[in-house]
């Protein structure tokens, strides 16, 4: 079944099915992007973390200092 078949099959849907169909293609998309995007995120936000806490630290040093 090709993507004009897949369209003309989904048209004829009653609006609940459609939507149920949006809902599913809408899952996947997450799946997606949670399987290829989310694990960067992550290790970007873990690292961004890192260097905050760092910073922090140093702070503290030269504010115990004065």
């Amino acid at each position: 079944m090709d993507l004009e078949e897949i369209k003309s099959a989904i048209a004829t849907l009653p609006v609940d099915q459609r939507r149920k169909v949006a809902l599913y293609i809408l899952e996947l998309e997450k799946q997606l992007l949670q399987q290829t995007v989310g694990p960067q995120i992550k290790e970007d936000i873990e690292g961004v973390s890192k260097l905050v806490q760092e910073a922090f630290e140093r702070l503290k040093k030269v504010v115990g200092k004065g």
